[in-house]
């Protein structure tokens, strides 16, 4: 991560200077005695702390959910955007706090005030699914108005959602800092399909909406729609051993799938220093990925702890195809992507003539701040933890389908989501209107899938998620006011 200056010592050395002072502040505020608002607090003190600590941190109060969508490292890398933009946060008021959901006014070191929301696990120990940060509605920062304007900001229409998102995007992508899609859904109604920026800058290729990202993460909700199935069907339960299905691989005797799925398996990362030092070229199957995670030690006992883990889920890629006879990438587009409707999604190998992908650019690993190309850090081909190609299209394809029942039954398909295992707490739906929220991020990608009630958001770009993600601040502000008057009177 880089500031303008190319550096962060003049940022830290300014927020070492204000950490007493914003400690004590935080202190004296008076919080709400709930979960959530331990797990802020935490969240304060630890944009405060070093990286060590904000690691510990991100184990300990995200939900495994979360953390499986976005990774730990990604959010390192926001927190440090975080610093950069803001010069610091220091909670002044909490405006509104249910166990779920937690809204605090604070000053930034930068002279804005913005307000800051967590959102968290329905269920205790309520911990974090996610932390929004916006600024200003109406006056003291960049978008205008005060903390209180914005708490108040009254509902709007969808025609004027879609024009005030399409004008924002627009801006954006003329000042350099979008280029991307965005599709903006009210149940089965599309609002809004755009695009914006070049898939291919060498060539001048316009996005358009065949345009297929790379979906970073996304993809594990694929991994987790045919776990899903599977386990619907009988053939395999959430509680089997690994051995059953891999009895070669390390510690398979003391590995269920549902610790792969949770990420409590204990099972290290792909993205480790084997395989920054091979030819990624030779990454051109799921089970190519094995052996990067084979010979690492375990991260803890099975079962003992959480933390985010890309090898898991390769793992549960090759569970997928012992338990159904098929080879995962035929399954999904079999049993996943051809019931949704998803004819543009797959897995395509580098230089198989795949069309339509969008290159992704980054400045990391760069000597300057010139994004560049990202195809040096990339495999030949995603796993089933991520790095499949979508069209945003597609992807509002698999939202429907999931959540019509189409793919699994409506209980297994809210566990797909984030929800209570059906086989162990009940078969039944919540019933409740789903809410969720999945983002994917990797140099030159980011990617989110937002959805709350009837609202659906998807956007996919080809930048750095530290160029993408503030660009998107304002986004998410508007679709929570397109939704604000269906969640009057609720909890």
């Amino acid at each position: 991560m880089r500031s303008s200056s190319g550096s962060l010592i003049p940022l830290l050395a300014l927020l070492a200077l204000a950490v007493a002072w914003t400690a004590a502040v935080a202190d004296a505020l008076a919080w709400p005695d709930t979960e959530l608002a331990a797990h802020a607090r935490a969240w304060f003190a630890m944009l405060r702390a070093d990286d060590a600590a904000a690691r510990r941190f991100l184990d300990q109060h995200f939900a495994p959910s979360a953390l499986a969508e976005v990774t730990v490292e990604e959010r390192l890398r926001r927190r440090a955007t975080v610093l950069e933009r803001t010069r610091g946060l220091t909670p002044q008021e909490v405006l509104e706090s249910t166990p779920t959901s937690l809204s605090v006014r604070c000053a930034a070191g930068n002279g804005d005030e913005v307000v800051t929301t967590f959102d968290a696990e329905p269920a205790a120990p309520h911990r974090l699914l996610g932390v929004r940060i916006e600024a200003d509605a109406g006056g003291n920062g960049p978008g205008g108005g005060g903390a209180r304007a914005m708490e108040k900001a009254p509902p709007i229409d969808d025609a004027e959602a879609v024009k005030q998102i399409r004008a924002h995007l627009d801006a954006h992508e003329k000042a350099g800092q979008f280029s991307g899609v965005a599709l903006l859904a009210r149940g089965d109604s599309t609002l809004l399909s755009g695009a914006w920026g070049l898939a291919d800058r060498e060539q001048h290729t316009p996005i358009d909406p065949e345009t297929r990202f790379n979906l970073a993460s996304i993809g594990k909700l694929f991994t987790r729609a045919a776990v899903a199935q599977l386990a619907e069907s009988g053939k395999l339960s959430l509680d089997d051993k690994l051995s059953r299905y891999l009895p070669d691989f390390p510690h398979a005797d003391s590995i269920t799938i549902d610790m792969l799925c949770r990420h409590r398996s204990g099972v290290g990362d792909f993205f480790n220093d084997a395989y920054r030092a091979m030819d990624r070229s030779k990454l051109r199957h799921n089970r190519d990925y094995l052996a990067l995670i084979r010979n690492q030690p375990l991260w803890f006992a099975p079962g003992t702890s959480e933390r985010y883990s890309n090898g898991g889920y390769a793992l549960l890629g090759e569970v997928i195809a012992k338990a159904s006879s098929e080879d995962y990438y035929d399954y999904l587009a079999k049993h996943v992507f051809a019931p949704a409707g998803m004819r543009s999604t797959g897995y395509p190998i580098e230089g198989d003539g795949t069309p339509h992908l969008a290159h992704g650019y980054t400045v990391e690993d760069s000597s300057g701040a010139e994004e560049r190309d990202n195809a040096a850090s990339r495999p030949a081909r995603g796993s089933a933890a991520g790095g499949g190609y979508a069209t945003a299209g597609d992807l509002l394809g698999f939202d429907r389908a999931l959540l019509a029942g189409k793919l699994c039954g409506r209980a297994w398909a809210e566990w797909v989501t984030g929800g209570p295992r059906p086989d162990r707490f009940g078969s039944k739906p919540s019933g409740e209107a789903p809410g969720f929220g999945f983002g994917g991020g990797a140099p030159g990608i980011s990617t989110e899938w937002l959805h709350e009630g009837d609202i659906t958001l998807i956007v996919l770009t080809n930048r750095d998620p530290q160029v993408t993600q503030p660009v998107l601040e304002p986004v998410r502000a508007l679709v929570r006011r397109m939704r604000a008057p269906a969640r009057r009177g609720g909890s």
